[in-house]
């Protein structure tokens, strides 16, 4: 089963990828999906939403 996300750890996952969409970072991102997949799944609403945030394709 899929644990929740915290409102931290959201946070942070979302600083990741504003920062990773700023340096053009391809591999930050595709390390970031993998972590929140790993750790949510693909069906947590938070997740869907941080990979809408994703400037690139990975």
């Amino acid at each position: 089963m899929d644990r929740k996300m915290t409102t931290k750890e959201y946070d942070l996952y979302k600083a990741a990828i504003l920062a990773a969409n700023d340096s053009k970072d391809k591999e930050a991102l595709r390390q970031i999906l993998k972590q929140l997949i790993a750790n949510y799944g693909l069906d947590n609403n938070d997740v869907q939403y941080l990979i809408k945030l994703f400037r690139y394709n990975v």
